[in-house]
């Protein structure tokens, strides 16, 4: 099984984009999806309208067992053990499971961490390009493995609060003026 990218890791040359997806502007993000590859070329159509899996239980409290296997946590696992992902992010009832199938192997767990809006697929935010004078790496991700108390906080909070709080809602949007110059001319290039 390979997961399938839900979309390109950012717009054509980066730039803004126009669903909000605020952080795919710089080519170093990328959404996942966690429903397996199809056998078969997408038609165009199939591409517009089929759903992601939800891989979250109907009452947001863990994972649908049906649905999210051990396959699943071997493709996350794989892409936090890769040293160009800086971090992942899931849901938080994903992570609890992440968490549980992990074994005695966990390191990775804590460049995976939950986030609003991810029972579909896993984002993964590339590390900054070592040749790469203009990216700033974001700070590293705490070095525990985000099983515990903070956890069992996400869950308690997305129960209370289902709509992402106004602290999350998708900001203003980036417009070419805002961005630094050397990615406007890369974005108006022919």
């Amino acid at each position: 099984m390979y997961p399938e990218a839900t979309a390109d890791m950012s717009q054509p040359r980066r730039g803004p984009t126009i669903s909000g997806h605020t952080s795919h502007q710089i080519g170093l993000d990328v959404d996942i999806w966690f429903t397996p590859a199809p056998d078969h070329e997408l038609s165009q159509e199939e591409r517009e309208f089929n759903l992601a899996l939800n891989m979250v239980s109907e009452d947001r409290r863990d994972i649908d067992p049906k649905v999210l296997t051990h396959t699943h946590t071997e493709v996350v696992r794989a892409a936090a053990e890769d040293r160009v992902v800086s971090r992942i992010f899931v849901n938080r009832a994903i992570k609890k499971a992440l968490c549980r199938e992990a074994g005695a192997h966990r390191h990775w767990l804590a460049k995976v961490r939950p986030w609003w809006r991810h029972e579909h697929h896993f984002h993964v935010r590339l590390a900054c390009p070592a040749e790469s004078t203009e990216c700033k790496p974001q700070p590293l991700p705490p070095t525990d493995e985000g099983c515990g108390h903070e956890l069992d906080a996400w869950i308690k909070k997305a129960l209370l609060l289902p709509k992402l709080p106004p602290t999350q809602q998708p900001g203003r949007a980036m417009t070419l003026a805002g961005m630094p110059a050397a990615c406007r001319q890369v974005v108006k290039a022919p």
